[in-house]
């Protein structure tokens, strides 16, 4: 007789389900790929994926909250710093680049930024705009020879702008 294992049932791994998800999208195409496919694909609940990932984007961008809380803690240590848009980038995009240096994390960048390339809208992640303004704001507050701010801070990039 087969014994049957009782109690909690295993604790899902985001980062299993993130990478599942991460294949249906590179084959099948970021919006013909349901949730419904991607819980099924990861063996966990409807319940489960919605409870770590509230929408398919997160499954693409993954952490981005926790990156807008630190640039955002970033940016109130480094008021008043007088930062050029050397200064800025360094300290604002340098640290979420270092991670990339190991292999394996560099080759999921990759992948994920082939899906968002295949799907326009996931540039339109409401927390990309607000780290988007994060940076913008701190670039304008560095030093300009006029006192004024760079006329180009006060322009917002958007995908439709992007020179083609």
């Amino acid at each position: 007789m087969q014994q049957t294992r009782r109690g909690r049932p295993q604790e899902a791994d985001p980062r299993e389900i993130a990478r599942i998800a991460l294949d249906l999208f590179e084959r099948e195409g970021f919006d013909r790929v349901t949730m419904d496919e991607i819980a099924d694909a990861a063996s966990v609940s409807r319940r489960t994926l919605f409870r770590l990932f509230p929408s398919k984007w997160e499954l693409v961008w993954g952490s981005l909250g926790d990156i807008l809380d630190v640039m955002r803690q970033r940016a109130a240590a480094l008021s008043g710093a007088d930062l050029r848009v050397g200064g800025v980038l360094r300290e604002f995009i340098e640290p979420f680049l270092r991670p990339l240096d190991d292999p394996e994390a560099a080759a999921t960048a990759r992948r994920r930024l082939r899906v968002i390339a295949s799907a326009p809208a996931l540039l339109d992640h409401p927390t990309l705009r607000e780290i988007e303004a994060v940076l913008a704001t701190a670039v304008a507050a560095g030093p300009s020879p006029s006192g004024a701010p760079p006329p180009w801070s006060r322009t917002r990039w958007s995908p439709s702008r992007s020179p083609r």
